[in-house]
């Protein structure tokens, strides 16, 4: 089986001081013992840097570029592969987002969605798993890091 991880995990997963880093990093070693493949897209990446170099006072984790790259290529991209984005990925999301009816920011879900499906990914970790229920009818497992 193949998973996805949410930019929410990444977060979790390199910040120390948030209170679900230890629920989040035991269900990624625990996916990673179970010999999982393990994908993000680019734009988990994207987001990640978003959240990672914003100020504190705005949410962020206050990092500057070159901490934020260090995170990445430390703590992330060793256990996780980078997907690339396939000329399929556009129609599906158009698909996506007429079917579901998907308008602002949940248009970024039904992006990541779109990669699961043109890249036959089953699973996605996350902590918003509320925000994914609607694709569940695609045939996508929502699982979360208390799930893991």
């Amino acid at each position: 089986m193949a998973y996805l991880f949410d930019s929410g995990i990444l977060l979790r997963l390199v910040d120390t001081k948030d209170v679900q880093h230890s629920l989040v990093r035991s269900a990624v070693r625990s996916i990673g013992n179970q010999g999982e493949y393990v994908f993000i897209a680019t734009q988990n990446v994207a987001e990640f840097c978003n959240v990672a170099t914003r100020p504190v006072a705005n949410n962020g984790l206050g990092l500057s570029p070159a901490e934020t790259l260090t995170l990445l290529k430390r703590d992330i991209e060793p256990i996780c592969e980078v997907l690339a984005e396939r000329e399929t990925l556009y129609p599906e999301l158009k698909r996506l987002i007429a079917t579901y009816n998907v308008s602002g920011k949940q248009v970024h879900d039904a992006r990541l969605v779109a990669m699961m499906l043109v890249w036959q990914i089953e699973n996605i970790l996350t902590l918003n798993d509320r925000d994914f229920r609607r694709y569940e009818a695609e045939g996508i497992t929502i699982v979360t890091p208390a799930g893991a």
